[in-house]
Parts: structure tokens; sequence; C-alpha cells
């Protein structure tokens, strides 16, 4: 049936039913929140916890490390001194390898520089040792004719070469006149030629390798003319 107005006012709007349903109390929102937080801090303390972990390990890795960087410098250590002991070893064998092709020895020395003696008179021999592969000679003598005399019988010998003068000085001692001298040149072998007294030698427990000294034959023909 339909409805006609006659009296011309619009009738009043029909109440819609609300699409929307009641507010969420706040308890909801509370309970929402605090879930979230928890799983916040869920996600941190896994995170914090997997982190802590690999630090740890990483500790762990840099100790070991470093006892094997210790051990590793013991070792080296080790290495350095054996290196040193067998080059001091080589060093050794070589000399001794050395006299024996040579046959260069002490007593072969002595034998020349004592028939150098044989021939002067009024000189004494402080030291004869090997220095910088050269033979060093100090001595004194009671004058510069008797100084003269040795140098030239050591030029002339056939055993002693490129006899060098190092320093000669005049000496007061015990109100007599003395000269002073040292002197270095290089002892040629009859066997094996021209050969260093030192050089090559490595310094050992006692001194210097092959390093002669005066025997009481050779200091008693130096001294015969006192």
């Amino acid at each position: 049936m339909i409805k006609i107005n006659l009296l011309g006012v619009a009738p009043p709007p029909s109440k819609m039913p609300s699409v929307g349903g009641p507010p969420a109390p706040i308890i909801t929102l509370v309970v929402m929140f605090l879930g979230a937080l928890i799983i916040c801090f869920g996600i941190v303390g896994g995170l914090w916890k997997f982190w802590s972990g690999r630090i740890a390990d990483l500790q762990t890795a840099r100790s070991r490390e470093k006892t094997r960087q210790a051990a590793l410098a013991g070792v080296e250590a080790q290495n350095v001194k054996y290196k040193q002991l067998e080059d001091a070893l080589l060093s050794r064998i070589n000399t001794i390898d050395a006299l024996k092709s040579g046959r260069v020895g002490p007593v072969e020395l002595m034998s020349s520089l004592g028939n150098v003696v044989d021939q002067t008179n009024d000189v004494y021999l402080y030291t004869v040792s090997p220095v910088g592969g050269r033979l060093q000679l100090k001595g004194q003598s009671g004058t510069v004719d008797s100084m003269a005399t040795f140098l030239a019988s050591l030029k002339n010998s056939g055993s002693f070469d490129d006899v060098q003068l190092e320093q000669f000085y005049e000496d007061d001692q015990h109100e007599r006149l003395g000269y002073k001298f040292t002197l270095n040149c290089l002892f040629k072998s009859p066997t094996a030629g021209t050969t260093p007294a030192a050089g090559a030698a490595p310094a050992g427990p006692g001194g210097p390798v092959g390093q002669p000294s005066v025997p009481a034959q050779v200091q008693r023909g130096l001294k015969r003319g006192s």
C-alpha cells in the first residue's frame, strides 16, 4: 500500500544498525602491548645469547693462538741457537780441513821462525799471534841494526812474505835503551805456499784456533844476544 504524506513534513530518519562493535576494553590493549614487549625482549635476548657465544668462542680461539705463538717463539729461539752452533762447528771443520790440506801448523811455523832467530842477535819477541789473516810479531831490539837484521832475515828466509813494519819506537826501561817494534807478515809454508796465519781461524774455548805460542827453544834463541 502506498502512503502519501499530505502534511509536507519530511519524516524523521530511521536509525540504521551500527556496523562496528563496541570499543575494545583497555585490558586488551595492555595485554597486546605486553605481548609485543615480551616478543621484543625474547628476540633481543636470543641475539645477545648468540653473539655472547660467538664472542666467547673468539676469545677462546685467541687464547689458543697466543699459546701457539708463544710456543713457536720458543721453537724459533731454539732454531737460532742451533743455527749459531752449527755455523760455529762448520767454521771449525773448515779450519781443520784447511790446516790439513795446507799442512800448516804451529810446529812448522815455529821451526821457520826459529831458523830466522838463529841469524839474529839482541832481539826479543813478546808475542806471535794471527791478526786479520796475517802473522803479527811484537818484540824489542837492543839496537836499530839488530832490528834491521831481523827484518832482513825474515824477508830472505823464504818462509815469510810481505813483511811490514807497523811500529818502531824507542823505549827506556831500567836505565837501558831499547826499541820496541810491531810487524806483520804472511807465513809461506814450504809445502803449501803462502798461507795466512789466521783469518779463517775461529775463536775457540782457549782462544783463536791456530794461534801459535813462542816455545822455549825459540825464546832462548831470541834472547841469546842479551
